[in-house]
């Protein structure tokens, strides 16, 4: 660059401050024709005339957006004779300029460097382009100077504009009006034409958008600021350009930073714009590369839009709040796969580990590794990465206790990215919880509330299926209860005299124990395919979760001082009880709790919440929760005499339940009074004749009749009967055999013949009741085929007789079979599933070949009894009277504490086995050990797997019997070595593939071996056993042997039926082992009606069980077909 030329020597007179710029008021007359507007935008050298010409032109347009006015056909009239006028002879020509006179004005303009011509033109353009892009029939002119504009003349003069000074914004801003009115041309015909041209056309894009409105409040609309300007125009050309140049925009250095630097003092509208912009054309946009979307939205400018949701420019104009726009457009930004923000995760394991192989201290990768072995298991206690950076980095700057919205967006966002939880409370040390009613820790408590109640992924975050080794368990914790709850903090919420706190506090510790069930079951299942070490896994975070959690005291101390009237508050903290017993029984069996006070308040508190519905379906909720725990307290009399009831506990949970409301399921409390029932031998322990549920509905059809809310005499005589059947079950088991022998005539029948005579001298009243009471009870229990003859004597002591009504009544017969097989559904429920019944209900059975399926298949229940009654019996009784089966059937408890106390008792009863005279003893005693040895590490973590529970007491059965055809094969299965293998079925390939030890025993080690896996089948994790050992493919292809007699095929088809009871059993029936095709091939095969009967209803079950929607799908909707026919 050359020197600049010397202006000559100072004179020393000139004036050293600088010149004040002085901005003239340009002038502007009417224009009536076109040769008058011709003359006034020729181009000349006096600039001033020019400016004048402009303002004339700009005043005829602005004529031209006022709506129809008298005058308005004629400014029409003027612009399209100009715009003939000035037009170039050859349009086509690309060369061509349009308007050249004001082409040439801008050219001389920009030479003199005179600001107000440049800011004219550009003004005059803009808004002569923007008309004609509202008239079809001058859409050629408006594509013409469009064309021009591209001209690398004209291109030149753009850039001059755009890189004027920032102070020159009246130079910038119609410049900026100008390209966007031309870019959005004609649906953005040139659009890529001006983006090609961005050297020019975009020349220090960034740096305008970041010239904002200075003035005092916010910017009027109609004097856009430069950088509004340019922001619309980003989105203008965001809106028309295709995939390709919208990638190389977006990657224009400092973009996005200067789009976002004060998106917060934008105008309303604008950031409307904005936010709706970038949605539409680059989140939504499915072209767009990821990795260009994730260019855009990093964490800082993430942080930014966050900003929004305290926008304090809201114009009352605007339909759309600020906040909610942010919101929305945050939540897709966030949580849409492909909006370039959410990345794929490994779920709860951390970034950069290897699942497949594992890094294991020593040796190769083996299923049988312990957790030390694995070198990355307890190296995330401080930091842990995490595959999505960008959105960890953005949701620690988000404030969720000032913002509903900013709560549920991390919420979202840790849900769509559950790798993610962990780590955000994990650097959230700002936030200790420590208790103090402020909205602040309101609000944090509810967003680790709603975090709490997030799922866990599948599989722990693989895809298909369990990974060979579990997560890290430290992570495993933080997503069950988070980092910041420790046991301290948690234990002064529960303390704390502010009662929103100790309630949040109970919640938060529901959610959690709820949680961690989910959690074992889970790696209770992978368990069974990867390995021990998901085992040991499970134990460990059992450990530590016990170690954060609270101990009972303070739970029980925090329920007990809750007022009364507080149902809400006392539902929660009897669930969290509730839950303490059912999924952390060490914490809970090692407290001195006893329920029966708190039981006994619940059952008097209904009584005084009647006059509300929803604090007498709260108190209904408390009740359920404490006697399900009760359920579990060995020190609970059920049927004693409370101080402040004038009933036992029992008989007061009866009329309760006769009580409640229709419409509130009372599942759990049934269930509970059928299992007291059944520990006091109230009812016949086979699945026939009458149950606690028949003696529910005989007081409910005599509630109907008669309110027995304020019967108190009837139910003291109750009371009396059900308290001396369960004090003395074997007198009145004994009087039952003398009175009706051979008959399914239960104790408490016989309770009730004994003490009918002294009822006669009560009241009148109490004696119509309870005359009323026997009508339907003998009514009910001939239904059920009790003795007749017996249920007469009971009639005549009181002068009642049978119900005819009831007798006739098809649908209450119908009923009562409903109800007395419905505790199959029961039986075959979940743990976790307590308020819902199985997926097979059974009540639905009209059937008679299901009927017949049914009878007998009702399991076997866990009698906890057991623990205590083998210690007085002989080594001969312990085996021969079935006390050693009944204990090993608590080894498929779901309470730890009571599979734990089996398992000793079981090495117990070896040793005593072993030192005793018993003819067997050996064999039984080897038995017993191998069984505790397999059972040593699983009873911590669940259930013994049904089928070693099962086959255990089966193989007893042929111990004792030396003559057994399978007596040789058990003794050679228990040498082979101490355990066995959990996932595998003991003598299942000894017994269909070898030989049998006698010629003529085969059938009967098929029908032994049948039995055996019915009694396994309990759980869908049985159910997945079968599957996985290929089961059904062996018990169906034995259906082929034209020899097995019917009673061995309707063992078979009770089998499948109990598949049916389990969660996807019929589904996996029906699409892996096509039984559907099997049915009707065993059909054709068979005359006999009753197992046709069993065959067909069968097959009705399996398509009213199974998920219709993917076996449709699966068929094609064969099956459905075949069904319909």
């Amino acid at each position: 660059m050359g020197k600049r030329v010397s202006q000559g020597p100072s004179l020393g007179n000139e004036s050293r401050k600088r010149q004040k710029v002085v901005h003239e008021v340009p002038t502007s007359e009417e224009v009536h024709s076109a040769r008058q507007l011709v003359q006034l935008l020729f181009c000349d050298q006096d600039l001033s005339k020019a400016r004048h010409g402009l303002q004339s032109f700009k005043l005829l347009l602005d004529h031209l957006t006022i709506p129809e006015t008298p005058e308005s056909s004629q400014h029409w009239a003027i612009l399209r004779q100009f715009l003939d006028a000035s037009a170039p002879r050859d349009a086509q020509d690309p060369d061509a300029v349009f308007v050249p006179d004001i082409m040439a004005t801008w050219a001389l303009a920009a030479q003199a460097g005179n600001d107000e011509v440049l800011s004219s033109v550009a003004v005059v353009l803009a808004l002569l382009v923007k008309i004609l892009s509202q008239v079809l029939d001058m859409r050629s002119h408006g594509l013409g100077i469009c064309r021009t504009l591209l001209q690398r003349k004209q291109l030149e003069l753009v850039a001059k504009n755009l890189s004027a000074e920032k102070s020159k914004s009246f130079i910038i801003s119609p410049t900026l009006r100008l390209i966007r009115e031309a870019v959005s041309f004609d649906g953005g015909l040139l659009a890529s034409a001006f983006f090609r041209a961005r050297k020019f056309t975009y020349h220090s894009f960034s740096r305008n958008m970041r010239i904002k409105f200075l003035g005092d409040g916010v910017e009027d609309r109609k004097r856009s600021s430069t950088r509004t300007c340019a922001i619309r125009l980003l989105i203008s050309t965001l809106r028309f350009i295709p995939w390709e140049a919208k990638r190389e925009l977006l990657y224009e250095r400092d973009l996005a930073a200067a789009l976002t630097s004060s998106i917060k003092d934008d105008p309303h509208y604008l950031v409307l714009e904005v936010l709706d912009g970038l949605k539409s054309h680059v989140l939504l946009d499915k072209k767009l590369p990821v990795e260009t979307k994730g260019r855009l939205l990093n964490s800082t400018t993430l942080s930014r839009f966050a900003l929004l949701y305290s926008y304090t420019h809201s114009d009352k104009a605007q339909s759309r709040a600020i906040d909610d726009a942010v919101h929305e457009f945050l939540m897709a930004a966030c949580t849409t796969p492909g909006a370039g923000v959410l990345r794929s995760d490994s779920g709860l394991y951390p970034k950069g580990i290897n699942v497949t192989v594992g890094h294991m201290r020593g040796s190769t990768f083996d299923h049988n590794i312990g957790l030390d072995r694995i070198v990355w298991m307890d190296k995330f206690a401080d930091e842990i990465p995490v595959h999505n950076s960008t959105l960890s980095e953005f949701i620690k700057t988000l404030r969720p206790w000032t913002s509903t919205k900013q709560s549920e967006l991390i919420v979202s966002i840790l849900q769509g990215a559950p790798e993610l939880i962990a780590d955000y409370f994990m650097n959230k040390k700002d936030f200790s919880f420590e208790p103090k009613l402020s909205a602040t820790w309101i609000g944090y408590a509810a967003l680790i509330y709603s975090t709490m109640q997030l799922d866990l992924p599948p599989f722990f975050g693989q895809k298909d299926e369990y990974a060979p080794v579990p997560p890290p368990i430290s992570i495993i914790l933080d997503n069950i209860l988070p980092l910041t709850l420790n046991q301290k903090v948690l234990c002064k919420c529960l303390s704390h005299d502010i009662k929103l706190i100790s309630f949040f506090a109970t919640r938060i510790l529901v959610v959690a124990l709820q949680k961690l069930e989910v959690v074992l079951r889970m790696m209770k299942e992978a368990s069974l395919t990867s390995g021990p070490v998901w085992s040991e896994a499970s134990r460990r975070l059992m450990e530590e979760f016990m170690q954060r959690c609270p101990s009972l005291s303070y739970v029980t101390t925090n329920f007990r001082r809750i007022p009364e009237e507080d149902s809400l508050s006392r539902e929660a903290a009897s669930r969290l009880l509730r839950l303490y017993y059912h999924i952390v029984p060490q914490i809970a069996l090692s407290a001195k709790f006893d329920v029966s006070p708190l039981l006994v308040n619940a059952i008097q508190r209904l009584d005084s919440n009647k006059n509300s519905d929803q604090n007498e379906i709260l108190s209904l909720m408390e009740l359920e929760n404490l006697v399900v725990i009760a359920k579990s307290s060995p020190g609970m009399r059920w049927f004693a005499k409370a101080e402040q009831l004038s009933v036992s506990p029992f008989t007061a949970l009866l009329r309760v339940c006769v009580n409640a409301p229709k419409n509130v399921p009372l599942g759990p409390l049934e269930d509970v009074l059928t299992f007291v029932a059944d520990e006091h031998d109230i009812f016949l322990p086979a699945s026939e004749g009458l149950k606690p549920c028949h003696l529910l509905m005989v007081l409910k059809t005599l509630n109907d009749r008669i309110n027995l809310a304020t019967a108190d005499g009837f139910w003291a005589f109750l009371d009396n009967c059900l308290h001396r059947c369960s004090a003395s079950p074997i007198r009145y088991l004994e009087s039952v055999q003398e009175l009706a022998p051979d008959t399914r005539t239960g104790p408490l029948t016989a309770t009730i013949h004994e003490q009918l005579p002294f009822a006669v001298g009560l009241d009148s009243t109490t004696v119509g009741i309870v005359k009323d009471f026997v009508s339907v009870y003998t009514t009910v229990a001939r239904i059920l085929k009790e003795n007749k003859p017996l249920l007469k004597t009971l009639q005549k002591t009181i002068g009642a007789q049978f119900d005819d009504a009831l007798l006739e009544d098809s649908i209450f017969k119908k009923t009562l079979k409903q109800d007395k097989r419905s505790q199959l559904s029961f039986h075959h429920a979940t743990a976790d599933d307590t308020r819902e019944s199985s997926s097979g209900t059974v009540g639905e059975i009209e059937d008679d070949g299901l009927m017949r399926l049914i009878s007998g298949l009702d399991p076997a229940e866990p009698d906890n009894s057991a623990l205590i009654k083998w210690t007085s019996q002989s080594a001969d009784d312990i085996v021969e009277e079935g006390f050693a089966t009944a204990l090993i059937r608590l080894l498929v408890s779901e309470h730890v504490s009571i599979r734990k106390e089996a398992l000793t008792n079981i090495l117990k009863m070896a040793e005593k086995v072993k030192h005793s005279t018993y003819e067997e003893r050996e064999q039984v005693w080897l038995l017993l050990v191998e069984l505790a040895e397999t059972c040593r590490e699983t009873v911590d973590m669940g259930p013994v797997p049904g089928h070693i529970v099962a086959f255990a007491c089966r193989a007893l059965d042929v111990l004792k019997n030396p003559l057994h055809c399978l007596y040789d094969k058990v003794n050679v299965f228990l040498t082979r070595g101490p355990q066995w293998t959990l996932d595998r079925f003991p003598l299942l390939y000894d017994v269909l593939q070898e030989a049998p030890s006698r010629d003529d025993s085969y059938y009967a080690a098929v029908a032994w071996l049948l039995g055996y896996l019915l009694e396994s089948l309990r759980t869908p994790a049985d159910l997945a056993l079968f599957h996985k050992r290929r089961v059904y493919e062996r018990i169906l292809s034995l259906a082929s042997n034209g020899y097995m007699r019917s009673p061995l095929r309707s063992v078979l088809l009770k089998i499948l039926y109990r598949t049916t009871s389990l969660e996807g059993g019929s589904t996996t029936l029906i699409t892996r082992f096509g039984i559907i095709s099997w049915l009707e091939a065993q059909q054709s095969q068979r005359s006999s009606k009753a197992e046709s009967d069993m065959l067909r209803a069968l097959q009705k079950r399996l398509w009213e069980t199974c998920d219709r929607g993917r076996i449709d799908e699966w068929s094609r909707k064969g099956i459905g077909l075949v069904m319909s026919d």
